[in-house]
């Protein structure tokens, strides 16, 4: 199944920025694992005092998980993601921040969020791609850059973060492993006074 459409060309760099930027607007700049259903349910009205969040039965959903409209603002999930992403569970809370995603950034269009996962049509491009950016504002607002450079590896990310194992082992591939290392004149003294340590061990 096609589920997609044409939005205005973003690059990661840019969604990357405006997650960050929401991250700070909804007061979770530095939360490892952010209450996406309060921040939905709760805080998101405080700033679009017309927007609700309605939770639906999951027999009046079909194949959708979730959906945006602009008209009244709302995001539709089914009460099974809403369960599970109450007890927090990895996929339902992608739902939830790709919801949010479609929200802020594609105001005028309803948007759908699949069982199966949402396709998108080969004359798409992928910058031009509303579920592409709507995937990576919900990486990048669940798992930005200064979250994931704290774990060593993906396993502990998706423990901590409360995102599924393969979302975790994505973000920590692109960032997770990536440190920065010592200048050239740091790391030669290192060496030099661990290699005179060797030779030199002294006792107490």
């Amino acid at each position: 199944m096609i589920d997609d459409f044409i939005a205005p060309s973003q690059s990661a760099k840019q969604i990357e920025a405006k997650a960050l930027a929401w991250r700070d607007a909804l007061d979770v700049p530095n939360d490892w694992a952010p209450d996406v259903v309060r921040i939905v349910e709760i805080r998101l009205s405080k700033i679009f005092p017309a927007f609700t969040l309605i939770v639906r039965p999951d027999t009046d959903m079909g194949d959708a998980e979730a959906y945006t409209e602009f008209n009244p603002p709302l995001i539709a999930v089914r009460e099974s993601v809403y369960r599970l992403a109450r007890r927090h569970d990895g996929r339902a809370r992608m739902t939830f921040a790709h919801e949010l995603g479609h929200l802020v950034m594609h105001p005028g269009a309803t948007k759908l969020r699949i069982e199966s996962g949402n396709k998108t049509a080969s004359n798409i491009k992928i910058y031009e791609s509303a579920e592409w950016q709507a995937r990576k504002f919900a990486a990048f607002f669940l798992l930005p850059r200064h979250i994931v450079v704290q774990f060593a590896s993906a396993r502990e990310l998706s423990e901590n973060c409360n995102v599924s194992f393969q979302a975790a082992e994505i973000r920590f591939q692109e960032v997770g492993h990536i440190q920065a290392r010592p200048a050239a004149c740091v790391e030669q003294l290192a060496n030099a006074l661990a290699i005179r340590l060797d030779q030199n061990p002294t006792t107490k």
